[in-house]
């Protein structure tokens, strides 16, 4: 970083809270950085920028990178020709690692085919040295304003994500706590029984009785605890079979109570993929309350069948029901954000945070008609670990 790029101390304007991430309550002004490798242009628009944002500089694509890196950067103005790496390697790396940082190009005569190759790589505009001044304030400003909306849009899923987990939490500890009735019961019957006997007659099995009901509350609550202890917002190595054995172990109340046959199919020596064990897992289990749901009542057997494989280099994990299936007029908006096809029953949040849930591990959601003809199945593909910078 070159020595006129400030220092933002601990009353800035807004306090940073991730890379690439600003504060939108008090987002005043922004951090803009400016790349280029002559310093004419560089002091010039860090000039024609300094009142109004905090505008770091640099001449090379290698500092540039470092400052992304340390700083939370909303605005990438850059140079397209530079020595040793061009703008193209920044903009490519930007869209890559942080992709919602905004980026303006600046290219020269001769290098409009090389600008749009910068806007398909995600730049927000370009402009053309020499430029007016009032126009890259233009820019700056529309740069600016998308960086704060999809901010806000970024926020809001937040919250629905967390209102989805929160509702998800309640779902299955609701399950678990209404399952604990049923040994407790056994047990207090047992208790009875022996207090009402002086003899003590069959003893022995009323004892073996008890404690098969009170391994299972405890198994109950192991369930829950295992729920409850893992902590969100940390990309590790997941292995998605143990993901599956674990939405699942948390399910079965819900499913045996429905009485839903449950089949799974898990490939075996699946390799790791990244992600989220919080989010997937509440992903996965979404898909198994929905699927629950839509099978509630029926009279036909009611059938859960859960698949993992290996495809083209992703973990794809498929989970089908056997209920009657989505409506094709409202097939296209089962993903939207508080649509629900159960009135007041649902909140719409379940197939949205799926969606968006997807979306932050870089994979893929495809919703599909079984095969078989009866009931829906949605499919979840994950990238491979290696495959996530």
């Amino acid at each position: 970083m070159e020595t006129e790029a400030p220092v933002v101390v601990s009353d800035s304007p807004y306090a940073p809270k991730t890379n690439g991430g600003t504060s939108l309550s008090t987002a005043h002004r922004y951090n803009v950085l400016v790349v280029d490798d002559e310093n004419g242009p560089r002091q010039a628009i860090r000039i024609l920028l300094k009142e109004d944002h905090n505008v770091f500089t640099a001449d090379s694509v290698a500092v540039a990178r470092q400052i992304v890196h340390d700083e939370p950067i909303d605005l990438v103005i850059t140079d397209l020709r530079m020595p040793n790496e061009s703008g193209i390697a920044l903009v490519e790396w930007i869209d890559r690692n942080y992709a919602d940082i905004e980026v303006i190009i600046l290219t020269g005569y001769g290098q409009l085919d090389t600008a749009m190759k910068a806007v398909e790589f995600g730049a927000f505009a370009y402009l053309e040295k020499p430029f007016d001044n009032n126009e890259l304030i233009t820019q700056v400003q529309r740069a600016l304003d998308e960086r704060t909306r999809e901010l806000e849009r970024r926020r809001l899923e937040m919250l629905a994500l967390e209102a989805n987990r929160f509702e998800t939490l309640g779902r299955f500890v609701s399950g678990m706590l209404h399952d604990l009735s049923t040994p407790l019961s056994v047990i207090n019957s047992y208790i009875e029984l022996i207090q009402s006997d002086p003899e003590r007659r069959n003893l022995e099995r009323k004892l073996e009785v008890m404690q098969t009901q009170t391994k299972h509350c405890s198994d109950v609550v192991r369930s829950a605890m295992n729920f409850l202890r893992h902590e969100s917002s940390r990309m590790v190595a997941l292995s998605m079979n143990e993901v599956i054995h674990a939405c699942l172990g948390v399910s079965m109340p819900v499913l045996f109570r429905q009485e839903i046959t449950v089949e799974r199919d898990l490939a075996e020596d699946l390799p790791p993929c990244r992600g989220d064990f919080v989010l997937v897992r509440q992903a996965i289990l979404n898909l198994i309350t929905n699927a629950a749901q839509a099978m509630e009542g029926q009279e036909l057997p009611a059938e859960l069948h859960i698949t993992t494989s290996y495809e083209d280099e992703h973990i794809c994990v498929t989970v089908r029901d056997t209920g009657p299936g989505i409506p094709d007029e409202i097939r296209e908006r089962v993903f939207d954000t508080f649509f629900s096809t159960k009135g007041n029953k649902g909140t719409g949040l379940g197939l949205a945070a799926v969606f968006h849930i997807m979306k932050r591990h870089g994979g893929s959601v495809q919703f599909e008609r079984a095969s078989e003809g009866r009931g829906e199945q949605i499919i979840l593909c994950f990238p491979l670990e290696t495959s996530i910078v």
